[in-house]
């Protein structure tokens, strides 16, 4: 008899990080070959420019709520087996609280995909912190997102037998490419956003418009509201900036072609947990543009494929690019380190999800 394995949590769109941990986990699980009925709870609002970090209204809340009856419906019409829920520390967890209760309740094991920074979210110090850990303890296994930064402090309040760490992880095939057909041009991929840095870059970009007025970038994504777009088209438009070429979110081949022929990543975002879109510009051996955060630090230090910048840095970053746009030899070179990584590959992490789902 087929064992079901349920997936709650977010699908595209919108294209973040964790819509896409849970589509790349079930191609793994689909892919074991075992006999499995693989079923899903979408709790995605479906909505192209969501904006994921403004504050929770009636709405939200309103969804939240949809969302619990969903769930209440969804295991009371299907026996689960092994059920993943994805989990970050943001005013969500209210919501996922209440998942982990019922999921702990009517399937036979419950495994916790933890998508979580250690500080700076809404339940991740004092009390909140002591009630998410301890909820989390739930959870038959916990995947988390590295060891020496994400497990190293969880384990201080859940126990460290059931943290299994889990990079955020790529397809290398997905990515592959010859490093003498790549151009010149740089590439952005991610939510258009102030904390995903955007604003940074257009005021880096505005600050070497005429020492780079080639410069090219590409920019995947979709705007997380209509004021912070109309703020970044007002000021582009008010500048004449020509270097933004946007070609809206992409998934698939389309969003690959461009890792594929793009020789360096733009990555100048401030909030982060642990970003798949290094690791999947890793994959395409580029050499990358970062913000200096820990959490990019953790992914990207022991490699020398990258220039940092200080993060919120407008002329900082304009440094950076600058760097990268006039020295093709230091691109090349980055190129060819980047082309030596293989540990992100989803290989390794077939045999974890295998192992533990």
């Amino acid at each position: 008899m087929a064992k079901t394995v349920a997936f709650i949590g977010p699908l595209p769109p919108p294209v973040g990080g964790v819509a896409l941990a849970n589509i790349r986990v079930q191609e793994i699980v689909q892919e074991n070959g075992k006999n499995y009925n693989i079923i899903n709870l979408n709790t995605s609002k479906n909505l192209d420019n969501a904006d994921l970090y403004k504050r929770k209204g009636f709405k939200e809340f309103s969804h939240f709520i949809k969302n619990i009856f969903q769930l209440i419906r969804f295991v009371f019409k299907n026996r689960v087996d092994v059920s993943n829920v994805f989990v970050v520390p943001n005013i969500s967890f209210l919501r996922e609280m209440v998942f982990i209760f019922i999921l702990k309740l009517t399937t036979k094991k419950l495994v916790i995909h933890l998508h979580a920074k250690t500080e700076g979210d809404y339940f991740l110090e004092g009390y909140k912190l002591k009630i998410f850990t301890k909820v989390l303890s739930l959870g038959d296994v916990i995947f988390v997102l590295s060891e020496r930064f994400h497990k190293q402090f969880y384990a201080q309040y859940i126990n460290p037998k059931k943290l299994i760490v889990l990079e955020n992880f790529v397809d290398y095939r997905d990515f592959e490419n010859q490093i003498e057909n790549k151009t010149n041009e740089f590439l952005y991929v991610g939510r258009l956003s102030e904390k995903k840095g955007f604003l940074t870059l257009v005021e880096a970009v505005s600050l070497i418009q005429k020492e780079a007025s080639e410069l090219r970038i590409h920019v995947l994504g979709e705007f997380e509201n209509e004021d912070f777009k109309l703020k970044i088209l007002n000021k582009l438009s008010g500048e004449n900036i020509e270097n933004f070429i946007f070609h809206g979110a992409q998934m698939g081949k389309k969003k690959f072609e461009y890792f594929k022929k793009c020789s360096v990543f733009i990555f100048p975002s401030y909030f982060e947990n642990s970003p798949i879109v290094l690791k999947e510009a890793i994959a395409a051996k580029m050499g990358i543009i970062s913000s200096d955060i820990i959490e990019n630090r953790n992914i990207l230090d022991p490699y020398e494929s990258k220039l940092y910048f200080e993060a919120k840095n407008a002329k900082s970053l304009a440094t950076q690019l600058l760097t990268l746009h006039n020295d093709k030899e230091m691109v090349k070179r980055f190129n060819l380190n980047s082309e030596t990584i293989k540990n992100f590959d989803r290989t390794y992490a077939a045999q974890i999800i295998n192992e533990h789902i």
